[in-house]
């Protein structure tokens, strides 16, 4: 079920993007630049900015997606959860509740999540050489047309 997140959700949203990060950082070869969310206060600031969603299944959360007026900043779903069409479903939920075009950043070798952004219409509109916790890494900025 998604709905809205609440601020009794945040032990869970953080257990949800921290065994989640980890996958997206190896992708990269950037594993070793993980930290925590509750540890990240930049991280923590863009969070309480958005506008976040999540996925709960038998009292527990098992993935949120969160956006800031276009920008998807936020889409996370536990491994444990993988494959069952979580994503998908917060992905379509947070589009249909964003008023423009949508963006967002992902990691150029993180093709799992490339293949759902790109089969939901998004392309890769720049590449750009960056870092993660000290370590280079190449992103990409996805947008989307929308109807």
């Amino acid at each position: 079920m998604i709905r809205r997140y609440q601020d009794s959700d945040w032990e869970e949203a953080c257990r949800v993007v921290d065994l989640s990060k980890p996958y997206e950082l190896q992708t990269a070869a950037v594993a070793a630049s993980f930290v925590p969310l509750a540890s990240d206060t930049a991280r923590i600031e863009g969070f309480k900015k958005s506008a976040v969603y999540v996925w709960e299944e038998a009292g527990h959360l098992r993935g949120l997606v969160g956006h800031q007026g276009r920008f998807i900043g936020w889409l996370f779903v536990e491994p444990a959860a993988f494959r069952r069409g979580i994503a998908q479903a917060l992905l379509s939920h947070v589009l249909g509740r964003i008023a423009g075009d949508p963006w967002l950043w992902a990691m150029k070798e993180n093709h799992p999540a490339l293949a759902l952004y790109q089969k939901n219409g998004f392309t890769i509109l720049e590449e750009r050489l960056t870092e993660n916790g000290g370590l280079p890494c190449t992103a990409v900025r996805l947008g989307k047309k929308q109807p």
